[in-house]
C-alpha cells in the first residue's frame, strides 16, 4: 500500500510570496490568546528566541520545567545551550496532571515551563488548567503548538511553532513566535526590546508568506481531519493509547517495535520513501515499547476513511 505524504497545498505552492500582515492576522486566529507574531526560518529558531527572552527577563534564580516525556528534544539542548538548570515533571505518558503540577511547583523554584500543546502529538494536554496553574504561581509557560496547532492552542505566554514538513502548517520550511504584551513590558524593562528586535531581523525568512497563509487557513481542517482518522485507527487496533482523545499520530504497544516496524514498512509506505512508523521508547513521543503510526505524514485531505481502515486491517494483522 503506497500512500500519499504531506505536500504543501498547491494553491500556496502557486503562490508563496504574500502578505506579511495577512500572514499574522490568520495566525492570531489561530491562537487562544492575543500574541505579538514574528514569522522565523524554523520551530527551532523559535525556541532559541524563546530561551533568549527567558534569559534576558530572568531577575532571579530558578529552574526551566519540562515533561519527562512527549516534548520536543529542543527543550532540552536549548536550556542547556542558555545555561539553564533543568528538571523534568513525571507525566502520565507525556499528559501532565494539573495538580501534580501545581505540587511541583510548590516544592521547586520553577522559573519557566516548556511544553507541546499534544504531548508526543498523540494526546492533548489539559492547557487551559495548565496555565491557570502556572499564572497562580508565576511560571512563564512555553508552548510549542507545532502539533496542536488548528485545535485548541496559544495559552502560553510564547508560543512557538513549526511550518516545517510533515506539520499541520506544512510549509517544509519556516515557524512563528508570538509573544504576550507581559513579556514585552519586562524586556522593555530590562532595556532588551532592542535586542529582541535585531535578532528577530538575524533571522531572516524567504517570503513564503502566500505558502504560510493558506496552510494557516487550512489548519483546523487539517487538525480536524487528522483526530477523526487517529480516532479510527485507536478504535481499531487493540494496543492503541488515548482512545477517544485529540491526536495526530497513533501509539501502539508492542513488545518488538523493531520487529514490527520493519514489517510494516514492507508492505505500507509513502511515496517520499520515508516511513510511517516510529519506534519507541523514544523521548519526543512515548518512553515506552511500541510503535507511532505518523498519521501527521500523510496527505490526509486525499485519503479516505476506507484508506484509513485499510491501513487499520494491515496493521492488525502485522501486530
Amino acid at each position: 500500500m503506497i500512500l500519499p505524504h504531506r505536500k504543501p497545498s498547491l494553491r500556496g505552492l502557486l503562490e508563496p510570496r504574500g502578505n506579511l500582515s495577512e500572514l499574522i492576522t490568520v495566525i492570531e486566529d489561530l491562537l487562544r490568546y492575543k500574541r505579538d507574531i514574528s514569522i522565523l526560518p524554523s520551530g527551532n529558531a523559535g525556541l532559541y528566541v524563546a530561551s533568549y527572552i527567558l534569559r534576558g527577563i530572568k531577575e532571579k534564580e530558578g529552574d526551566i520545567l519540562v515533561p519527562d516525556m512527549g516534548g520536543w528534544r529542543g527543550f532540552l539542548e536549548y536550556s542547556r545551550m542558555f545555561k539553564f538548570n533543568l528538571l523534568k515533571i513525571k507525566t502520565n505518558l507525556g499528559v501532565v496532571d494539573p495538580g501534580v503540577l501545581e505540587d511541583f511547583l510548590r516544592k521547586n523554584n520553577i522559573y519557566a515551563f516548556f511544553l507541546t500543546t499534544l504531548g508526543g502529538y498523540l494526546v492533548r494536554q489539559p492547557m487551559e488548567e495548565i496555565k491557570k496553574v502556572c499564572e497562580d504561581m508565576g511560571v512563564i509557560l512555553v508552548e510549542d503548538a507545532s502539533g496542536g496547532v488548528g485545535g485548541s492552542c496559544g495559552f502560553g505566554d510564547i508560543v512557538v511553532c513549526s511550518t516545517g514538513s510533515p506539520k499541520i502548517i506544512n510549509c517544509e520550511y519556516g515557524g512563528f513566535i508570538g509573544i504576550d504584551k507581559k513579556i514585552e513590558d519586562l524586556l522593555r524593562d530590562k532595556g532588551k526590546m532592542g535586542e529582541l528586535k535585531s535578532l528577530l531581523k538575524a533571522f531572516k525568512v524567504v517570503n513564503i508568506y502566500g505558502l504560510m497563509k493558506e496552510e494557516a487557513l487550512n489548519a483546523r481542517k487539517t487538525y480536524k481531519k487528522l483526530v477523526e482518522y487517529c480516532n479510527i485507527l485507536k478504535e481499531e487496533l487493540e494496543g492503541a493509547y488515548f482512545k477517544g482523545e485529540e491526536g495526530v499520530c497513533v501509539f501502539v504497544e508492542h513488545q518488538d517495535p523493531r520487529e514490527v516496524s520493519k514489517r510494516v514498512n514492507e508492505v505500507i509506505k509513502l511515496d517520499s520513501g520515508k516511513s510511517l512508523i516510529t519506534r519507541c521508547p523514544i523521548y519526543e513521543r512515548v518512553l515506552k515499547k511500541g510503535i507511532v503510526v505518523e498519521m501527521k505524514k500523510l496527505d490526509i485531505h486525499s485519503l479516505s476513511t476506507e484508506d484509513i481502515y485499510e491501513i487499520a486491517n494491515i496493521l492488525k494483522r502485522i501486530l
